[in-house]
């Protein structure tokens, strides 16, 4: 759908997906093809190598950079993918946070989550009664935030920076048979693709412990490799852990009540939808920054 109608309205695709930023990693993360993006440019893909890791505030400037030059070319941008933390921050907006050393990171490491959640329900209670978390990054960020600016988290993203930009934002939703059947299928085709292949090769060339092998898919492969299950067993692995995120993937986007939510049936109703919204819309090469809203 996204790129038929960046075709027809003259767009270019950013993509909102934390292992389609990696290079090499593009089976297993369904990276659209090279034939496609020759067709319609794409960004935020093929930035960062493996080892790396990419924080929402990194993917955040990368987007915006990309989102800007394609306002200034006189294009749509069209923001596409499922990785709700690095929407949110692109949506929402983010604070300029203060920076931890390791040696302050190092300070929570020992903690068992309960402790974790405990602390952060101390410190920073109204955070902690919004974000339904067990995250421990985002959990002992909390902290680190407190622990060097004295101020809490909450109150710090009331201060969000956001991009002056109007968004029309829709979301697919496929009956629950039907996308547990469309998640089973695609981890087959993955592995026939060569997914195996693509991990044995990544491993060779970045080591098994690259930041971006532990993602989805990956990190099942790994295990595989290291003997911990039979190829079978791997596939069906996958198929549960990628149903297991599809659910949290929805549980996050219904917290947004922007969303214009749809049946897969209804395609052509919405891009009608999408390209009428266009046609009021006037898109300026001047693009500032507000003030955004604390995230939900």
């Amino acid at each position: 759908m996204a790129v038929r109608l960046a075709l027809t309205c003259g767009g270019e695709i950013v993509s909102c997906d934390s292992v389609q930023i990696y290079r090499g990693l593009d089976i297993g993360s369904a990276k659209p093809s090279l034939a496609i993006r020759e067709v319609v440019p794409h960004h935020c893909l093929d930035r960062i190598d493996p080892p790396e890791s990419v924080s929402a505030g990194l993917y955040k400037r990368m987007a915006e950079e990309a989102i800007c030059d394609i306002l200034r070319r006189g294009k749509i941008p069209i923001v596409v993918g499922g990785t709700g933390l690095y929407f949110n921050a692109l949506y929402y907006g983010l604070f300029e946070g203060p920076v931890a050393t390791p040696e302050q990171r190092k300070k929570y490491a020992f903690l068992s989550l309960e402790e974790l959640l405990q602390r952060v329900a101390e410190v920073d209670p109204e955070w902690f009664a919004s974000n339904e978390t067990k995250d421990r990054r985002r959990l002992t960020r909390v902290l680190e935030v407190y622990d060097i600016a004295r101020e809490k988290l909450s109150t710090l993203q009331k201060k969000n920076k956001r991009l002056d930009v109007t968004w029309y934002i829709v979301a697919p939703q496929w009956p629950r048979e039907v996308l547990y059947q469309r998640i089973d299928r695609r981890a087959i085709h993955m592995v026939q693709e060569g997914l195996i292949e693509e991990t044995e090769k990544l491993c060779k060339q970045w080591g098994k412990d690259a930041f971006a092998l532990q993602s989805l898919g990956y990190k099942q492969v790994l295990e595989y490799l290291e003997g911990c299950y039979d190829k079978q067993t791997m596939i069906e692995t996958i198929q549960r852990e990628t149903r297991r995120y599809a659910k949290r993937q929805l549980t996050w986007f219904r917290k947004n009540k922007d969303i214009h939510w749809f049946y897969p049936s209804e395609e052509e109703k919405v891009t009608h939808n999408i390209l009428s919204w266009l046609e009021t819309q006037s898109f300026s090469e001047e693009v500032g920054f507000v003030e955004g809203t604390p995230w939900p």
